[in-house]
């Protein structure tokens, strides 16, 4: 086989192999669960925890929650009621809330507000 013939094998094997990772939109993954964004008042960093997009119990780990808007942790996709734990680092103060989360929606994010009734 010649040096060219070889390129175009492995470069079609290659190809071949990543058409099916390429299908997999983030509209797609938004079918089944959504990434959650989380806003806090007291809590300086959170862990959200429920069950993914396999139906698999899951947390993010703890992410910082800076100033007033919302923050997440991609790559993460949740459905149902997920928990959310949050801790204030001054204080050691922990607070809990809950917040449901579409299996399906038009965007890929959730927003959870623990800010505006200082719940979190």
């Amino acid at each position: 086989m010649t040096r060219i013939r070889k390129l175009a094998f492995a470069v079609a094997a290659v190809g071949a192999l990543a058409a099916p990772l390429a299908g997999a939109t983030t509209a797609q993954a938004g079918s089944n669960g959504q990434q959650v964004a989380v806003s806090t008042y007291y809590s300086d960093e959170v862990d959200v925890c429920g069950h993914n997009q396999n139906g698999t119990y899951a947390c993010t780990g703890w992410f910082a929650t800076p100033g007033s808007g919302y923050t997440g942790r991609a790559g993460y996709w949740f459905k149902g009621t997920v928990t959310i734990y949050g801790v204030n680092d001054n204080t050691g103060t922990r607070r809990q809330v809950t917040c449901y989360v579409p299996t399906s929606q038009s965007g890929n994010w959730t927003y959870c507000d623990g800010r505006s009734n200082k719940a979190l």
